[in-house]
């Protein structure tokens, strides 16, 4: 996630260079001729130099979900005609690389052939405006290295969100990973806990209960010095049993399972959407099984989120409330006009339903996802 963060703050510092070098020649004109600005296109051109820089810096080379991708592209759009302004009104030569930050940005946000094509459409006004003033072998010069260039760019930003995508997906299963292995540890540690119990109970026990009747038998059928011998021995051996009871009764006493750390370390590496995680109370659970099966719901809600919402937020609440649990997630994504369960959903929904529980799945088209699922509180305690 650091890296990610990283790699676009590179990017962004990479376009704020080249915005500047590509003005920094007409800039340094103006300074020794402060009279230029009196020429109306000089002023038009510096206002469009400024518009770029402004959009640019509004813009936010992230994934982002369908509002925010609009308003992302309705920027970047921006940029593009003020860089065209500024080749219309000037063309110092310097300008055509604006486009190739603008190219930089289409591949965060649109598919790869969108992409080429909005770098075509503006690679052909370049050429149009430039081929109005300039003569053609220079036109077909500038215009080969500033396609070339945005064709360059393009590409690497195409290939820079990919693998940001694949670094947040990765990172993603990685969290599930880990919740569901500290999961199974804490469910391990109890199941041995119990075989031990068994063990001592099977094994100690019964040959101490024998041994106790031996030396019961014995003491009836032994001679008087060999008496205090014998019921010391079955002293000690009885001694030995409530001992050991003691010791079986203190490894089957239920313990819980800390369900809220795995849930903590399931969302901690999700970057988008931000995960607001609400546990009402210290979530301990007893059933193994219906640890898993709140687990396996929760990551279930997020995968969804992540792939299909489109969502900013996602809110999810853990209770326990009216002898239930029950788990209440909402996003503020796209949503759907028909509901579609996959394979996902249906096995959470099948896992709920298998311990006495139920799920409900609500949306509407803008306004989100709610799911609603609980199960009995049999084996859970907060």
């Amino acid at each position: 996630m650091r890296l990610q963060v990283q790699g676009r703050s590179l990017l962004r510092l990479a376009g704020l260079v080249t915005w500047t070098l590509s003005g920094l020649p007409f800039l340094v004109s103006l300074s020794v001729e402060p009279s230029t600005l009196l020429n109306a296109r000089y002023v038009l051109w510096v206002g469009a130099y400024l518009v770029f820089l402004l959009a640019f810096l509004l813009n936010r080379w992230e994934e982002a979900p369908d509002r925010a991708r609009v308003r992302a592209l309705i920027l970047i759009a921006l940029q593009s005609v003020a860089a065209l302004v500024m080749i219309r009104f000037v063309c110092s030569g310097y300008e055509g690389a604006l486009l190739a930050i603008v190219a930089a940005q289409l591949g965060w946000f649109l598919r790869p052939a969108r992409a080429l094509l909005w770098t075509a459409a503006q690679g052909a006004l370049l050429g149009l405006i430039v081929a109005s003033s300039w003569p053609t072998q220079l036109t077909l010069r500038l215009l080969a290295t500033y396609l070339g260039l945005q064709t360059l760019t393009l590409f690497s930003s195409v290939f820079a969100a990919s693998e940001a995508r694949a670094r947040a997906e990765l990172a993603r299963v990685n969290a599930e990973l880990r919740a569901t292995q500290e999961l199974l540890v804490e469910s391990g540690r109890l199941a041995e806990r119990e075989r031990i119990s068994r063990e001592l109970h099977d094994v100690l026990g019964h040959g101490l209960t024998a041994l106790s009747l031996n030396l019961e038998a014995a003491g009836h059928l032994g001679s008087e010095p060999a008496l205090t011998h014998i019921r010391r021995a079955q002293a000690m051996t009885k001694q030995m049993l409530g001992d050991l009871r003691t010791v079986v009764s203190a490894l089957r006493k239920v313990e819980t399972l800390d369900l809220t750390s795995a849930l903590r370390a399931l969302v901690e590496s999700v970057a988008s959407p931000r995960i607001h995680l609400e546990v009402h109370g210290e979530l301990r659970i007893a059933d193994p099984l219906r640890a898993h099966a709140l687990l396996r719901c929760v990551q279930e809600i997020i995968t969804n989120t992540v792939r299909h919402a489109a969502a900013s937020h996602l809110w999810i609440d853990l209770v326990e409330t009216e002898g239930r649990l029950e788990v209440r997630a909402r996003d503020d994504g796209r949503g759907a006009q028909r509901l579609r369960p996959g394979y996902g959903l249906t096995g959470m929904r099948e896992r709920i339903e298998e311990l006495g529980g139920r799920l409900e799945i609500q949306s509407q088209p803008r306004d989100g996802f709610e799911v609603r699922a609980w199960m009995p509180v049999q084996g859970a305690a907060t």
